[in-house]
């Protein structure tokens, strides 16, 4: 959902041959998945699950390939978002999604830091994994929230590369030199 084009014009720009589509099939033969996302949460469950695409990620990560899940492409990684009542998500991996505080303005619009480098956001909602550990990097914004995790062949972002810049290109470069 969202912003498939500016998301495979970076990932060239990195170095890669991309191939963007939403059929299963097309997948198989990929060295690598990315999955990024601007939307609402459920609904981009359930488009995943009505075009077979749940059963595609599930497997892939399940094969230890590699995966980038950019914005709501990390979100639906986790167990549950707040978004829209309570959504179900993949539940890969363990944690919530929750609504970022009204006491900051919603949503988080711009460039933050995440450790030393900055990164463009643009997000209501915020992942908190229940195991910290797989977090490499995190961000503030009213609240202390995951903005990068790792763990296997899978890496979530909360910002967006493909607007950050040499940033983004960078990480994008170090995501596809790691397989």
């Amino acid at each position: 959902m969202g912003n498939l084009r500016s998301v495979a014009k970076a990932l060239e720009a990195a170095g890669s041959d991309v191939e963007v589509t939403s059929k299963g099939s097309d997948v198989a033969g990929a060295a690598a998945l990315c999955v990024p996302g601007q939307g609402i949460f459920g609904r981009c469950v359930d488009n995943l699950a009505a075009r077979g695409l749940e059963e595609v990620v599930r497997s892939w990560i399940g094969a230890d390939k590699p995966y980038l899940g950019i914005c709501l492409g990390m979100q639906i990684l986790f167990e549950h978002s707040e978004e829209a009542g309570t959504s179900k998500g993949l539940g890969i991996l363990s944690g919530r999604v929750t609504k970022l505080p009204d006491t900051v303005t919603v949503p988080h619009m711009g460039w933050n830091t995440v450790g030393d480098t900055y990164f463009y956001f643009d997000h209501s909602f915020a992942v908190h994994p229940a195991d910290e550990g797989t977090v490499t990097g995190w961000c503030e914004h009213g609240e202390r929230f995951a903005a990068r995790v790792e763990t296997g062949s899978i890496l979530g972002v909360q910002f967006h590369p493909e607007k950050s810049g040499s940033s983004g290109i960078e990480l994008l470069k170090g995501w596809l030199g790691s397989f």
